[in-house]
């Protein structure tokens, strides 16, 4: 009987523990609302960079992760570059990593190895690729997902005072889901 007793007032506790909690919560909430949203950024901001990595040249609020294969599948492709006549690239992924081959014929016929790649997502959605070589320089890659036959692509530079410029963003499209004429482009 003891036993019964201790444990209803052991659950009439808790009740009253859970409900002054919620009450306590609503009135932080009415009584220090700034208090309250700046907790709340701070938790979401948190949220939002688990498993992020720091990477040289982001812009301020930038925050990368690892891109997973499923990110990068629709780039396997044969890629033209209106602006540079001639000028290909190829990419795929192969064992969940991306993999990116360029062609072209100027000064001479030219066919590049398949570089190896890191690929990052940005809170932005900026799909950034970096080559294990450090001879090549990095693309940041801007798409539209319903878009899948074209995009953009530049590359970043810092500054001597650590700020970040982009470089001039060139137009990228699918060799054969796209066509061009003189003046403008259209993919399937």
């Amino acid at each position: 009987m003891a036993d019964e007793q201790r444990s209803a007032d052991r659950r009439k506790r808790n009740w009253i523990v859970a409900a002054a909690s919620v009450v306590s919560a609503f009135v932080a909430v009415l009584a220090f609302p700034a208090q309250v949203e700046q907790v709340y950024k701070w938790f979401s901001a948190k949220y939002e960079s688990w498993g992020s990595v720091d990477l040289p040249g982001s812009y301020p609020g930038e925050i990368w992760k690892v891109a997973t294969s499923d990110q990068l599948a629709w780039l396997e492709d044969e890629w033209c570059y209106p602006t540079i006549p001639g000028f290909k690239s190829r990419f795929r992924v192969v064992d969940g990593v991306l993999e990116r081959q360029n062609a072209g014929n100027m000064p001479k016929p030219f066919t590049t190895e398949w570089w190896k790649t890191k690929t990052y997502m940005s809170n932005n959605g900026v799909l950034r690729i970096w080559y294990e070589s450090a001879d090549l320089p990095g693309n940041y890659v801007f798409f539209t997902p319903g878009k899948s036959a074209e995009w953009h692509e530049n590359e970043r530079y810092t500054n001597d005072d650590g700020s970040v410029r982009s470089g001039k963003k060139r137009l990228v499209l699918s060799c054969k889901r796209c066509t061009v004429s003189d003046y403008t482009y259209s993919c399937e």
